[in-house]
C-alpha cells in the first residue's frame, strides 16, 4: 500500500474512522458441519463489509493465518484473489475435534492530520510536509471456530492473544433465539467497560461496519448477545492506548471472534 493523503474526512470525523477501520478476520467459504478428513475453505478479509473482501493488503506477510487443532499449530499459506478482493487458503480438519482459526493482522502505522490521514509512520508524514495530529500503530487478531463440539469445554481457554474475546457459551449450543456470553481479555485480564459489537453475513452487506447488535462488557469484561438469525456471526471489540512505541502517539488493537450460528 503506497503512502499517502486522503483529504476526503474532515478531522472531527477521525475518533469513529480509527473505531471503525478494516476489520480482519477469517471467515469459512461454506456454512456447514465439518468432519475429520473435511477441506475448510477460508477467506482471509480486510474489509469494512460483512462478509466480502474489500482490500488486498501488501504485503500479504502482514496476515498471519494459523489452525489450532488437537494441540498442533498449523501455518496456512495465503493466495491473493483479486477478483473477490481477499487471500484464500484451506485445511483439512486432521479429527472430529474442534478447530480454531488464529487470524493475525500484523502491525501498521498511520497518521491522523489536519487533512486526513497518512499512511505510514510520523517520520514519514514528516519528511512528506504533514501536519500530524496524532500518530498510529494498528494490529488486529481473530479467533474462528470451525467445528466446536457439545460437551467440550476448550472453547473457554484464552489462546494468549494479547486481546481477545473469549466465548463463556460453548460456540456449538448457539442456535437462533438463543444467548452467548463473550468475555474480553486485554494481557490476560478482563476488560471492562468496552463497547462491543457483533453482527452477521447477511444483515447488511452493502452499508459499511453494519453491526446488527451492540453491548458493554460489564466489570468482568463479559457482554451477553441474542442471535436472532442464522449465518456467519462476529464479535469485534477496539481498545486504543498510549502507545510506549518510539514516535507513536497510541496504539489501536482490535479483536474479533467468528461463529456460526445454527
Amino acid at each position: 500500500m503506497q503512502k499517502k493523503v486522503l483529504a476526503a474526512m474532515a478531522f472531527t470525523m477521525f475518533s469513529s474512522m480509527t473505531l471503525f477501520a478494516h476489520e480482519f478476520f477469517v471467515a469459512p467459504r461454506e456454512v456447514k458441519d465439518y468432519k475429520a478428513g473435511d477441506e475448510v475453505k477460508l477467506d482471509a478479509l480486510s474489509t469494512h463489509y460483512f462478509i466480502k473482501g474489500e482490500e488486498i493488503e501488501e504485503p500479504s506477510s502482514v496476515n498471519l493465518v494459523r489452525v489450532l487443532q488437537d494441540g498442533k499449530i498449523t501455518p496456512l499459506a495465503l493466495t491473493a484473489n483479486k477478483d473477490r478482493l481477499l487471500y484464500e487458503t484451506s485445511y483439512k480438519l486432521q479429527s472430529d475435534s474442534p478447530a480454531v482459526v488464529l487470524g493475525e493482522r500484523a502491525g501498521g502505522f498511520y497518521c491522523l492530520t489536519t487533512d486526513g490521514y497518512f499512511d505510514g509512520t510520523k517520520k514519514q508524514a514528516e519528511a512528506a510536509g504533514v501536519t500530524i495530529a496524532k500518530s498510529i500503530y494498528f494490529s488486529k487478531l481473530s479467533k474462528t471456530y470451525l467445528n466446536p463440539k457439545s460437551g467440550d469445554k476448550s472453547f473457554k481457554e484464552p489462546l494468549k492473544q494479547i486481546f481477545e474475546i473469549v466465548p463463556l457459551t460453548n460456540p456449538a449450543d448457539i442456535t437462533v433465539g438463543k444467548s452467548g456470553k463473550f468475555q474480553v481479555l486485554y494481557d490476560g485480564k478482563p476488560f471492562a467497560n468496552a463497547d462491543i459489537f457483533a453482527t452477521y453475513d447477511k444483515f447488511d452487506p452493502n452499508t459499511e461496519n453494519a453491526y446488527a447488535l451492540k453491548s458493554k462488557t460489564d466489570k468482568n469484561g463479559v457482554a451477553t448477545f441474542k442471535f436472532g438469525n442464522k449465518g456467519i456471526w462476529l464479535v469485534r471489540v477496539n481498545y486504543h492506548k498510549p502507545s510506549t512505541k518510539p514516535d507513536v502517539d497510541e496504539d489501536d488493537i482490535n479483536a474479533i471472534v467468528v461463529f456460526r450460528v445454527k
